[in-house]
């Protein structure tokens, strides 16, 4: 995902909130998503199911980039160790809890992750410690790590998030930060746009990719001319329910009552 969000194309996703199954990140592969965002925050998917999720994401090659309920060494430590491609980590308001989102994710010198390595993000493959440091040192370059920008608190401290290293991107919350901005769902408000402005220009300014979460691909377009370089388009429920009452519109086009 990082090689890709280099050549500056703009990366396609979409989000997991209810169904917890392997096959359907096999329907987004063969769709040709990018990436892959398995909400655990609002959200808790099964243990067991979530694990398959992950193992199948790496077996496909769609980065899954799975959102924490909480900053702790718990969830973290879990969910990298079954094989998720980057987390994202939600509501940061400050470079300590970006700076803590690194020690805990990050095998040393970068960060402190425990180090388990016969587990399913090693495919249960381990060998000499040589091979095991090489392979803790390519895990640290591929991880992706993502700061939700979604508070004034997080605005307030944007350019030190930022550049925290070992923060990959800055993921946008329109909902909740245009709430905490008291403009709900006025994403076309000018403190808005000034926002997302000022998103764009501290992650340009640290080398770091912005996101934004969209509810379709048009959308997406003012966004990117802005900046943003990935997109969580929809969700499965409300990709699947519009396709089912496009359906059900096509339906009475045909058999009219």
């Amino acid at each position: 995902m990082k090689e890709k969000l280099l050549c500056g194309t703009p990366l396609l996703g979409t989000m997991v909130t209810a169904f917890d199954s392997p096959e359907l990140l096999r329907l987004a592969a063969n769709a040709g998503l990018d990436w892959i965002f398995i909400d655990t925050e609002s959200v808790y998917p099964d243990p067991v199911r979530l694990a398959a999720m992950l193992g199948y994401a790496q077996l496909l090659g769609l980065p899954a980039i799975v959102r924490i309920p909480e900053l702790n060494k718990t969830e973290t430590a879990r969910l990298l160790d079954l094989g998720a491609a980057g987390l994202i980590c939600p509501d940061v308001r400050s470079a300590a809890e970006a700076r803590e989102l690194v020690r805990l994710s990050k095998y040393a010198p970068e960060g402190q992750r425990g180090v388990a390595l016969d587990r399913p993000h090693t495919r249960y493959q381990t060998g000499g410690t040589e091979e095991k440091r090489r392979y803790m040192e390519a895990a640290n370059r591929r991880l992706m790590l993502i700061c939700q920008i979604e508070s004034r608190e997080g605005l307030d401290q944007l350019e030190e998030i930022a550049a925290e290293p070992g923060i990959d991107g800055l993921l946008i919350g329109p909902n909740d930060l245009t709430q905490a901005m008291g403009i709900y769902g006025q994403t076309d408000h000018p403190d808005f746009l000034a926002a997302v402005r000022r998103v764009c220009e501290a992650a340009r300014a640290h080398g770091k990719a912005v996101g934004m979460s969209c509810g379709s691909a048009a959308a997406c377009r003012p966004w990117a001319e802005l900046g943003v370089a990935f997109f969580q388009v929809g969700t499965d429920t409300s990709l699947y329910g519009g396709a089912l009452r496009n359906l059900r519109s096509q339906w009475d086009g045909a058999f009219p009552r």
